[in-house]
């Protein structure tokens, strides 16, 4: 295992590299497509963080784009310099070295979790999988109670703006104080309360994010904190992965190493 990871980490490193010196030679060509740039490199990062989660469709994903892009580098090379044919030679040798190595065979398979006892098989009557760790029962809770909780989120934050607004609306920094109140609100509300507690609405909704190795725990706070980002980050694209496993996660918790669960 500690060989795999040392192995991923220093493909991953020489990838990050070759993407600098692409985002170099996009801004000195005078290319505007810099965010663009940036935003690929930010999906492959994130593919290859959820092969390390061992699921099978990141795995594939992510082998089959580098294969794609390497050749698009290759095809551009003809035109842009021998750079990009290193860039191209090596994405196809990292999308075909995910599949053929045995280093890295280590993250190919979802292994079971020591301590969870899967209580049925079968989604009981209101289609919610549950399961048992150390004789407390817990069950995962579907995509609209989760998305009530982002609800009654969002409701919450937005009267607290408008509420400020009210106050200052009539002072000469009422500008700044809002700015300031939503960032303040924007980045401590949700990954501090979840990782010390809960939101507002996951309380309404009783549910509450825990640790996937042991749903009783909370998550760290930088767990938390990336989290947050990656839900930012995607929008509701992050939720697209929730009916596709049993747990119900969706691509922030699975980076997270988080599970939402409602007990």
């Amino acid at each position: 295992m500690k060989q795999g990871k040392s192995v991923l980490l220093v493909l991953t490193t020489i990838f990050l590299l070759t993407e600098i010196l692409f985002v170099y030679f996009v801004a000195v060509e005078g290319n505007d497509d810099i965010f663009g740039a940036f935003f690929k490199t930010l999906v492959f990062l994130l593919l290859i963080l959820l092969f390390t989660k061992k699921l099978t469709w990141a795995k594939w994903t992510l082998s089959i784009l580098l294969i794609v892009y390497g050749i698009l580098c290759l095809v551009a090379g003809t035109e842009s310099g021998m750079i990009f044919y290193f860039f191209g030679c090596f994405d196809i040798f990292f999308g075909i070295f995910i599949h053929t190595s045995k280093s890295l065979r280590v993250f190919h398979k979802e292994r079971p979790e020591p301590g969870v006892e899967i209580v049925s098989q079968q989604f009981n009557e209101n289609q919610k999988p549950t399961f048992t760790v150390d004789g407390h029962e817990f069950y995962y809770p579907l995509l609209v109670k989760r998305y009530k909780a982002l609800l009654i989120d969002g409701l919450l934050l937005l009267t607290i703006l408008m509420v400020i607004m009210v106050l200052v609306e009539d002072t000469q920094l009422s500008s700044t104080i809002m700015i300031t109140a939503s960032l303040i609100l924007s980045l401590t509300y949700e990954p501090i309360l979840t990782a010390y507690s809960r939101t507002i609405g996951q309380r309404f909704m009783k549910i509450r994010v825990g640790r996937h190795k042991d749903p009783k725990e909370k998550i760290s706070l930088v767990d938390a904190y990336l989290r947050w980002f990656i839900k930012g980050l995607l929008g509701w694209l992050s939720f697209i992965t929730i009916n596709f496993n049993r747990e119900h996660r969706a691509i922030h918790d699975l980076v997270s190493d988080s599970v939402m669960i409602s007990d």
